[in-house]
């Protein structure tokens, strides 16, 4: 995932996107999801999920046994992947936890198929 945003306009993006005009991240009930999150940004960006709670697998590509949380701070240029279990079926928020980054577009779902 890819998270970028600007000044000027002052919109801010995960994968291209700009909420709500987005695409939901599909998970399977029952599957273990990673998520590397790659900040193409000079900010650092708490991104954090709704309805699941996620281990840090890696830092700038350095692979570590990290806690259990829910949001994380993805440093400026820099990377972090996460792991969760999708085991909460549902509709949920993932986004950026500046909200005035969340407001102006990074924000996406974590979305189970069954789910409308």
């Amino acid at each position: 995932m890819i998270l970028a945003g600007s000044m000027q306009p002052y919109i801010w993006s995960l994968n291209g996107e700009v909420w709500p005009h987005v695409t939901p991240l599909m998970v399977a009930a029952g599957q273990r999801v990673a998520l590397q999150m790659v900040n193409h940004t000079m900010m650092a960006h708490p991104m954090h999920l709704h309805g699941h709670v996620f281990q840090v697998t890696a830092l700038n590509g350095v692979p570590l046994t990290g806690a259990i949380r829910d949001t994380v701070l993805v440093p400026p240029m820099g990377s972090v992947t996460i792991a969760f279990d999708a085991d909460n079926p549902g509709r949920w928020a993932f986004h950026c936890h500046n909200l005035y980054h969340m407001m102006t577009g990074m924000m996406t779902e974590i979305r189970y198929p069954a789910i409308i």
